[in-house]
């Protein structure tokens, strides 16, 4: 695929229109440039070239031999592009602003192999809330946004979902730590800390309540979910993540999850969103599509 010399003083012929002015261009002996035309007549046993006055004319046979070297050469520059690209995206800088549970578990793993698989990208990892999240990708600060819930804007594309079931989360001790399901009504009055209003958590819980007709008793409201489980890990509280968010503290022992039996909160989930119009970067674009790889495949 890599062009020949010969070819390429063949198209410097035929483009220049003389030996000569092929020489000059290529700032080579004219004597070496009519050498490799005639080694390739020889070898092809046909005539490339009629010699006249005017110059040096393409017959049929050199026509033929000219379309075949400009494929030729077009073919190694897209090779020559997808190489540097190919490059280019083992290095490079990604930003992602994401919703506080996906760094517990999934983004932190997904980060880790990504160190280990592609040394040369570096991930920016910024924590906000769902609409804040939303409007840094909107704004085109970050590459690449994990939301709860769906796209809150219509100019980002949804490039993957995943599920992520809301659950009840209490220490062991808890009453209903033994328990292998709650309905949203089992919850009337439990004692809770939640997240603020600008977590979609919240906001799913909210309308879970709502629906139910039940109150529960919010002793502690906060911006940090790490907080919301060392809490309920210390206290009679409960707090609702999905059970992923929670996976260390779960492992650990020091929390138990207890699934919730509501249409609305097992159908949660996380969206990953980038601008509609965003120019990605082969390095970002390998991420995004390591990332979807990675959505699709976590099963509840």
């Amino acid at each position: 695929m890599i062009e020949s010399t010969a070819i390429r003083y063949f198209r410097s012929v035929t483009e220049s229109g003389s030996i000569k002015q092929a020489a000059a261009s290529l700032r080579i002996a004219p004597s070496a440039i009519s050498r490799q035309v005639q080694a390739i007549e020889e070898e092809l046993s046909v005539k490339l070239f009629d010699r006249g006055a005017r110059g040096m004319v393409l017959t049929d046979a050199g026509h033929l031999l000219y379309r075949y070297a400009v494929e030729n050469r077009n073919q190694l520059d897209g090779i020559r592009v997808r190489v540097q690209e190919f490059d280019t995206l083992r290095r490079g800088q990604v930003k992602i602003a994401t919703v506080e549970g996906m760094l517990a578990n999934f983004l932190s793993n997904f980060v880790v192999d990504l160190a280990g698989d592609y040394p040369g990208i570096s991930v920016s990892i910024t924590v906000l809330g769902s609409r804040a999240v939303a409007e840094m990708v909107g704004h085109n600060d970050v590459d690449l946004g994990l939301v709860f819930g769906r796209s809150p804007r219509r100019d980002l594309i949804e490039l993957a979902r995943m599920q992520q079931s809301l659950c009840l989360i209490v220490s062991p001790r808890h009453p209903l730590a033994g328990r292998n399901h709650c309905s949203v009504k089992d919850l009337a009055g439990l004692r809770v800390v939640v997240p603020d209003p600008s977590f979609g958590i919240r906001q799913e819980i909210d309308r879970a309540c709502a629906n139910n007709k039940i109150r529960l008793e919010i002793c502690n409201e906060t911006n940090s979910l790490t907080f919301a489980q060392t809490l309920a890990a210390r206290t009679d509280l409960a707090t609702f993540l999905p059970r992923d968010t929670a996976m260390p503290s779960l492992e650990a022992g020091l929390l138990v999850a207890v699934p919730l039996r509501d249409t609305r909160l097992e159908a949660t989930q996380v969206t990953l969103v980038q601008l509609a119009t965003r120019n990605m970067s082969p390095s970002c674009r390998l991420v995004a599509d390591l990332l979807v790889g990675r959505m699709k495949a976590v099963k509840e």
